[in-house]
C-alpha cells in the first residue's frame, strides 16, 4: 500500500452570485465573477457572493480530519492584507487562523470506492453583505490541511452611478399611481 502522503486531496473554487449544496451535488449560479460593484458607495463596501468548493477526495484521504481554511486576502502593490471572514477561533486554534472561515470534516470511506478513485464533497459559503475595506485586487484562498488548493481572485469597482432614467434605491424612491416618474406601467 502506498504511504498516505502519497494522497493529496485537492479542491476547486469558484466565486459566484449563488451556490448550495443539496442531495450531494453543487448547484451554482453566476460563477467566475472576476469583477465586482459595491452595493454601498462608501467603506464598507458591501457585497454579495458566494464561494462554491468541490472537494475532491482520493482513497487515502479518507477516514482521516482534516482542516480546511477559508481566507480572503487584499492586495496593495506588494502587501498583502488579510480580511478577516470569522471573529472566532475554533477551541485549540492556530492564533495566525485568525479571521479564516476554519472548518474540520471526515470524509468518510464507501464500501464503493476503489483505489485511484477521486469522489466529490461540494461545499457552499454563502457571504452576503460581506464587508470589503477597499476598492481593488483580492483574492480568496482555500487550503487544506496547511496547502493551498486553489484561489479565486477578483477586483472591487466603485458603485457605477446610476444611469438616466433610473430611480434611486432607498428612503425617498417613491412610485406614484404604480408608474416610475416618465417609466411604463408597473
Amino acid at each position: 500500500m502506498l504511504p498516505h502522503s502519497f494522497f493529496v486531496m485537492d479542491a476547486k473554487l469558484l466565486l459566484c452570485d449563488f451556490a448550495e449544496v443539496s442531495g450531494g451535488k453543487l448547484f451554482v449560479s453566476g460563477a467566475g465573477l472576476a469583477l465586482l460593484a459595491s452595493a454601498t458607495p462608501d467603506k464598507p463596501y458591501r457585497v454579495n457572493i458566494s464561494l462554491a468548493i468541490l472537494g475532491l477526495i482520493n482513497l487515502g484521504d479518507t477516514d482521516a480530519q482534516h482542516k480546511m481554511t477559508v481566507e480572503l486576502v487584499y492586495v496593495a502593490g506588494r502587501n498583502e492584507t488579510r480580511v478577516p471572514l470569522a471573529d472566532e477561533l475554533p477551541e485549540g486554534s492556530d492564533p495566525a487562523d485568525r479571521g479564516m472561515f476554519i472548518a474540520y470534516f471526515v470524509a468518510p470511506r464507501s464500501a464503493q470506492m476503489l483505489p485511484g478513485d477521486e469522489w466529490s464533497m461540494p461545499m457552499a459559503i454563502p457571504m452576503f453583505g460581506l464587508g470589503l475595506p477597499e476598492l481593488g485586487p483580492y483574492y480568496f484562498s482555500v487550503r487544506v490541511d496547511g496547502r493551498e488548493m486553489d484561489r479565486a481572485s477578483f477586483r472591487l469597482m466603485p458603485t457605477p452611478p446610476p444611469q438616466a432614467g433610473e430611480i434611486p434605491d432607498g428612503p425617498g424612491a417613491a412610485q406614484a399611481g404604480g408608474q416610475m416618474a416618465g417609466g411604463p406601467p408597473l
